[in-house]
């Protein structure tokens, strides 16, 4: 009982001494659920400034149908604000960052020499992984103050679609490149949210499962002191009985000897009693109506010599005194109380009264 006593304390004590050293799962879980979330605001904010862009882009798109395209294919020399257009589309719709060097009108046409072709290549244009050679070969144009939707619409709707098209994809582009990193930042914070989660689910089943124990251990605690305390009240009663014991043994030993006398005495007495009770019955049988001397004369003189004088000799107690075979000390007393007289002779005659 002692060692489990023992070894709960010192389990508790090191659960305590971990709970002071160790940082707080749950906190540090807190703290990265609240840096996702700044985060993830942040880049939604960022995002939102992309989605103008991204808009503007599909509604060029959607400006833009096989027959304005197929009018647009069809100049034989279009205007001069048209070149740019279909040069910086050549330059974004370039497979693998391999900028075409010719991007002339005749080129321009067979690029959209497929119609449905063409308008599916932009619809499903990868915005968010323009090759940085195309991006550095389109800037220019993009910079050119010419190169305006408004301005080209008057020449070309298809050509003007293009052009809104062509600069929206950049700028979409531009803020998804500055959105990524943190977007990125992002997915590595929801990994690290999601394993101090996970981390936390098991610390947390581990309390439950320690808490458990803890309860078990407690029980156990609470049952082995109440084992102890029964076991000391039970050793402090035994003591005391052992010592009320003692004490016991102690005053009877002083009694021991009285005892024996004791003994001796009611064998002595059984010895005489036969001849004491012979003597005594014949007392109170004859001597009630004579006086004090012939009383004693009766006793002493007749009575004993004869009993003694028989050839089977009677034992009687030597100096026997009837009046404590008659009555004894309290009755007499009580007899004194009640006004009755207290000389002898009278005391000696009232035992067979009182009986009759």
């Amino acid at each position: 009982m002692k060692m489990r006593t023992n070894s709960f304390r010192k389990w508790e004590w090191r659960q305590r001494r971990s709970r002071r050293r160790r940082p707080l799962p749950m906190k540090k879980s807190a703290k990265i659920t609240t840096e996702v979330s700044k985060k993830a605001r942040d880049c939604e904010e960022d995002l939102a400034k992309a989605e103008p862009a991204l808009i503007a882009a599909q509604q060029a798109l959607n400006t833009l149908n096989k027959n304005n395209l197929t009018e647009l294919k069809s100049f034989g020399s279009p205007p001069a604000a048209v070149l740019p257009v279909t040069a910086a589309v050549m330059v974004l719709l370039a497979p693998g960052g391999k900028v075409p060097k010719d991007r002339s009108w005749k080129a321009a046409k067979i690029m959209m020499a497929k119609v449905d072709g063409f308008l599916e290549s932009l619809i499903t244009y990868d915005k968010e992984n323009i090759h940085e050679n195309c991006l550095k070969a389109v800037r220019p144009y993009l910079a050119d103050p010419e190169f305006d939707p408004e301005l080209i619409s008057s020449k070309s709707n298809a050509a003007a679609g293009l052009c809104a098209w062509a600069i929206n994809i950049v700028k979409f582009y531009e803020v998804y490149c500055d959105v990524e990193p943190k977007r990125l930042a992002l997915n590595k914070a929801n990994e690290d949210l999601k394993t101090a989660q996970d981390k936390l689910a098991t610390i947390k089943a581990k309390i439950v499962e320690l808490d458990a124990n803890l309860a078990e251990l407690t029980a156990e605690f609470e049952a082995a002191t109440a084992e102890k305390l029964k076991c000391q009240q039970q050793a402090e009663s035994t003591a005391l009985t052992i010592t009320l014991a003692n004490r016991l043994v102690g005053g009877l030993a002083s009694e021991n000897v009285r005892w024996g006398e004791s003994v001796a005495n009611f064998k002595e007495q059984a010895k005489t009693l036969p001849g004491d009770v012979l003597l005594i019955t014949a007392f109170v049988s004859y001597v009630g109506c004579f006086t004090k001397n012939y009383r004693l004369d009766l006793m002493e003189r007749m009575w004993l010599p004869f009993l003694q004088g028989q050839k089977a000799t009677i034992p009687i107690t030597e100096g026997l005194d009837p009046l404590l075979l008659l009555t004894d000390d309290a009755t007499v007393a009580v007899w004194n109380n009640e006004g009755l007289p207290s000389d002898r002779m009278s005391t000696e005659t009232r035992p067979p009264l009182v009986q009759l």
